[in-house]
């Protein structure tokens, strides 16, 4: 089996949808949720950073996700 080199402390999680749009003229594009989904037998805390919070919200952003278990943003 491949396996991806991983830096000390990080590990890939899953997360859906892989992408989110938002348009101006579009009011119901402007909430959208986003599933963080851990894989492991281990719970693992998580971090959500933005290159423009001024102008985005996120309602969770740190915590921790429960072993195979997921969390909504």
């Amino acid at each position: 089996m491949f396996k991806l080199p991983l830096e000390e402390g990080k590990l890939p999680v899953f997360v859906f949808p892989q992408s989110l749009s938002f348009y101006l003229d579009d009011s119901i594009t402007h909430k959208q949720v986003l599933t963080l989904y851990n894989p492991y037998d281990f719970s693992i805390r998580f971090k959500v950073l933005g290159t423009s919070p001024q102008k985005y919200s996120v309602d969770h952003t740190e915590g921790t996700v429960k072993s195979k278990c997921c969390v909504d943003m």
